[in-house]
């Protein structure tokens, strides 16, 4: 009867989106087709028939919900760990449902779209969802888990960077992998195979080049690069003549940052890297798998990443400083309230433990590092610690108008200040000014002590002064809002030019799995395009890592909206 109240409580506990999620992962257990299932009782009901789900075996439960992200149901209900050898999910079935979780609504209208000559148009309706399109592509038996070379010519189209995994499950279980990283190629590529299936993904290429030229106003479901050379004309916020040269980034720029999807671009003489490279232009994103020199794949020589396998991720520690009445030489940081709250928002949906301490002295900010430093961290993967505050070069400010060094900040958290944290990331963002430039606007002002004159400006450093460094040991990143000598900018009505962006490509870019020093790469590049009349900002991160900090992605979705919006 326990059992039974368990069983119970997991199918209340569950969404009707969970449910549908299980019901796919169970299709090579349970040998028959799902959809009679009408929820999550019968589905147990189903396996315990089965004999894959008893009281004493509940280890189906464990796999599934650590599969659909629900650890939550896992720690409720002390489910047990799954132990080697006792897998009954199938390594295909999980690719699938990795591979639906990264496929965005526009993603998913276009495949649609590339089948709509392979399946009945019925069944591609606008209520169809990605799981159910692909237990439709297996009931056609055009995708099966010795045939996913259709799938992987789709997404080649649509989302590249998802065909790396469909490589590396190939070369996990003795095939071939299919090297699809050029939609351009997909033409010869069908030729090669013979294949109906993969002809009639060129007519529904051709058929989407007709619609566009014909109805140029109508929807684009896939970006049209993919099938002509022409290029649209480039966004005034660009400001780049090289933007009309790649109109696959245009769409993508036009899109809400919660909806960001990458885009495949074709240019050539790059910069080549294993992982994601960030093109030279604003606001574009190059995801070119380049081969190694020795003629290696991309995931054979991939760089190490730390572990990131906890059910939380650590502790996000943020000090926003905004009182500075009594301080002589500084002013109010008025709309570091946005900040605060997109940070906050950022890193809850990334699994962290959020705290917050306001308007903090020199004393304090030193005594509540410490202090977070003398905690047990083991269980975390990572420690995130944001600091808001006025600033000079080499120093942060305290609200009395004491300053406290950067190195102050992070020493702590050295291998022998803080041994929970040994080879674990400890990743610092400052927003601060670091240096004396002047600011002349009226809603924009530098993140700076204010002069007694009318003119703003950042305290000139002194000779003990330090420039930014990293702390003496390893796997430390420090993310300044500016380089040396320089001020940052902070709006009053939408917070900092370098948090915000922060925020925003982090809520994009985690979800594709790009690194922390990639999304901080373009965090760069957003923000060295804004001004304030002539007055420019250049982030600047420095670190110590040794591996690539890549956050899992959330199960939850991102946040709606990071910026304040005014009426």
């Amino acid at each position: 009867m326990e059992f039974q109240k368990v069983l119970l409580d997991l199918e209340q506990s569950l969404s009707e989106a969970d449910f549908q999620a299980l019901k796919f992962l169970c299709v090579d257990l349970l040998h028959k087709d799902v959809s009679s299932l009408a929820g999550a009782g019968d589905l147990f009901s189903v396996l315990m028939d089965r004999d894959h789900l008893s009281n004493e075996n509940r280890s189906v439960l464990t796999e599934l919900f650590q599969t659909c992200h629900r650890q939550d149901l896992i720690r409720k209900h002390c489910l047990p760990t799954v132990q080697p050898g006792q897998f009954c999910i199938s390594p295909y079935r999980k690719l699938l449902f990795g591979l639906s979780e990264n496929i965005t609504e526009k993603d998913l209208k276009s495949m649609k779209f590339l089948l709509n000559k392979t399946l009945p148009r019925k069944k591609l309706q606008d209520e169809m969802t990605t799981l159910q399109l692909l237990l439709e592509m297996e009931k056609e038996d055009i995708l099966n888990r010795e045939n996913l070379d259709m799938l992987s010519s789709m997404l080649t189209s649509i989302c590249p960077c998802l065909t790396k995994r469909i490589d590396q499950f190939k070369r996990e279980t003795g095939q071939r992998p299919n090297h699809l990283t050029d939609p351009m190629n997909i033409g010869p590529v069908c030729e090669e195979t013979g294949g109906k299936m993969m002809s009639q993904l060129d007519e529904a290429a051709a058929s989407y080049q007709a619609v566009s030229n014909q109805h140029p106003s109508c929807e684009v479901l896939l970006p049209p690069s993919h099938f002509c050379n022409e290029a649209k004309p480039s966004f005034e916020e660009s400001g780049t003549e090289h933007a009309a040269e790649h109109p696959e980034f245009q769409s993508a720029l036009t899109e809400d940052l919660e909806n960001m999807s990458l885009q495949s671009s074709t240019v050539d003489n790059e910069v080549q890297s294993h992982q994601f490279s960030f093109s030279s232009f604003p606001g574009s994103l190059n995801l070119k798998d380049n081969s190694s020199p020795s003629g290696a794949s991309a995931a054979e020589v991939e760089l190490p990443k730390y572990d990131m396998k906890g059910d939380r991720r650590g502790v996000c520690f943020i000090i926003n400083n905004y009182n500075f009445s009594r301080s002589v030489k500084l002013g109010n940081r008025n709309g570091t309230e946005y900040d605060e709250r997109a940070l906050e928002a950022v890193f809850s949906w990334l699994k962290f433990d959020v705290e917050i301490r306001n308007d903090c002295t020199q004393q304090e900010m030193l005594s509540l590092l410490t202090g977070l430093s003398q905690r047990d961290h083991s269980a975390a993967d990572c420690l995130v610690c944001c600091v808001l505050s006025h600033g000079k070069e080499g120093s942060v400010y305290g609200v009395d108008g004491h300053e406290v060094r950067l190195a102050q900040l992070t020493d702590p958290f050295s291998g022998h200040g803080c041994r929970s944290l040994r080879e674990k990331p400890k990743l610092f963002f400052i927003q601060a000014c670091q240096g004396n430039k002047e600011q002349q606007m009226v809603t924009i002002q530098p993140d700076g002590p204010i002069a007694r004159s009318t003119s703003v400006d950042a305290e000139v450093p002194d000779q003990q002064s330090s420039a930014p460094s990293i702390p003496a040991g390893a796997d430390f990143l420090l993310g300044m809002a500016t380089i040396q000598e320089y001020a940052s900018f902070r709006d009053k009505k939408e917070g900092t030019w370098f948090i915000q962006s922060l925020c925003e490509k982090l809520q994009s870019l985690v979800p594709l799995g790009v690194d922390l020093l990639s999304i901080l790469t373009e965090v760069n590049n957003d923000v060295s395009r804004k001004a304030a009349g002539a007055k420019k900002q250049m982030p600047q991160p420095v670190y110590s890592l040794r591996k690539r900090v890549v956050f899992p992605i959330p199960s939850n979705p991102a946040p709606h909206s990071l910026k304040h919006k005014t009426v």
